[in-house]
């Protein structure tokens, strides 16, 4: 019986996504674009997300509600001068030249899709140094500002103990914050294989709600579930929720409802269901985010191949978790790498030696941050002797980074190619997994949930 429950929520499920990319596909916008694209307006408006602050610019999402007189419900990435402050759920007043987002060349000749890229969020125009006036302060959802608020006063509190681009490492560790790192370092972290540890990733999602659950640990089983859900919920919207984010919370969420119900944890199945939650909920994420797209690969390939990887590596000791760190590398590196090189054309070659050192310490480090974030609510003297501590760690990390990423073979770069090389190369691995039933009996891994 609940086999056949199983085959009717996954057909469901698959039809809802179908559905779901058709109409957003058939969806055309062009009556709008055409109308005001290249116009000077006014527009009425608020903050809809939380503003992103670079080395010498910002931009935030604008949910238009007016423009030039017309009611309208559209999304507008608006580019403003560097130091005036803007917050989520600020009502504005904004006049200049609105215009339609344009693709640009990348490396190795690739075109970026930009349009469609702001196209998956639902932003159609972009509006650059426009005159802008705050009309209101208190518009947006209540939950959110206030998390943003923390994060803020969060990240503040580090950068009072901790210098650049050590702070802004911690940021990115913790709730994804590297606004400050500058495009050399983050260049730096692609090449050493490392970018993930900045950008949150599932790696630092799952650090957090395994942290998470051992804090609520002393609580009955049912409330210190339902605390974590929540807790994972808020540190979802706290880093801003992308795809990465997104897929991890889902996933985390199921398991924890799984262990609740005292059920086994079907990975593959809790990343079907992520999967289909977020293209129903969002179809275009599955052609037009890289950062989705990457994300459920790297996932598929720890499912598929990092256990089989592991018991061929023998060799390598298991302390600190070291064999693991290198299966799961590999597993990943084995799924993204075609992708990768069709997208950005530059894939690193010393990312396995380098996750394999700064790694072990990552869950430590993120512990300090923490701790000096929170501490810094409460003392300052406090958060400077945790800070001094994540100082240190983060200066290894910083330091094995651009050792590695100025190595003249740390990474390799091809020029553009087809996609259907990237076909064939998917292909080629699903053909030969089929031949390895041991491998896919992994996919079928189920995890007892604790009791």
């Amino acid at each position: 019986m609940n086999k056949k429950v199983n085959i009717i929520i996954n057909i469901v499920l698959v039809l809802a996504v179908i559905i779901r990319i058709y109409f957003a596909l058939s969806f055309d916008q062009s009556n709008i674009i055409n109308k005001y694209s290249g116009k000077s307006v006014e527009v009425y408006g608020y903050i809809s997300d939380e503003p992103q602050i670079k080395d010498f610019n910002q931009s935030f999402t604008l949910k238009a509600e007016q423009i030039s007189g017309d009611s309208v419900e559209i999304y507008i990435k608006v580019s403003p001068d560097r130091y005036t402050e803007y917050n989520y759920g600020q009502h504005l007043k904004i006049i200049g030249k609105i215009n339609t987002p344009r693709n640009f060349k990348s490396n190795g000749g690739r075109t970026f899709d930009y349009t469609n890229f702001l196209l998956k969020d639902g932003i159609s125009f972009e509006m650059k140094k426009p005159i802008i006036n705050i009309l209101e302060e208190e518009n947006g959802n209540f939950v959110s500002k206030y998390l943003f608020k923390i994060k803020k006063g969060f990240l503040e509190n580090i950068k009072k103990v901790m210098g650049e681009p050590h702070a802004a490492l911690a940021g990115g560790l913790v709730v994804g914050e590297k606004s400050a790192l500058g495009k050399d370092l983050i260049n730096d972290f692609r090449k050493a294989g490392l970018i993930h540890i900045v950008v949150l990733s599932g790696y630092n999602i799952t650090i957090v709600a395994d942290t998470i659950r051992r804090i609520l640990s002393f609580l009955p089983r049912t409330i210190g579930i339902g605390l974590g859900g929540i807790g994972i919920l808020a540190f979802g919207i706290l880093v801003g929720g992308g795809a990465t984010v997104v897929r991890s919370c889902i996933m985390a969420i199921i398991a924890l409802t799984a262990s609740l119900l005292r059920k086994d944890y079907n990975v593959s199945r809790a990343l079907f269901i992520a999967a289909a939650l977020m293209l129903i909920q969002n179809p275009l994420i599955l052609f037009y985010d890289p950062s989705f797209q990457l994300s459920f690969l790297a996932t598929l390939g720890l499912i598929l191949l990092s256990s089989p990887i592991e018991k061929k590596l023998g060799f390598i000791t298991e302390k600190l978790g070291i064999r693991g760190l290198v299966a799961s590398t590999l597993a990943t590196q084995v799924f993204v790498s075609p992708y990768i090189l069709y997208m950005m054309g530059q894939l690193s070659i010393i990312g396995i030696v380098v996750n394999i050192i700064v790694l072990p310490i990552i869950p430590m480090t993120m512990l300090f941050v923490s701790l000096t974030g929170v501490l810094g609510f409460l003392s300052y003297f406090a958060s400077e002797i945790t800070g001094w501590i994540s100082y240190i760690m983060l200066s290894y990390e910083l330091s094995m980074v651009r050792f590695f990423a100025n190595l003249p073979f740390a990474s390799i770069e091809l020029p553009k190619f087809s996609f259907w090389i990237v076909v064939g190369f998917y292909g080629s691995y699903f053909i030969a997994l089929i031949k390895l039933p041991s491998t896919f009996s992994q996919f079928r891994f189920r995890k007892k949930s604790s009791t």
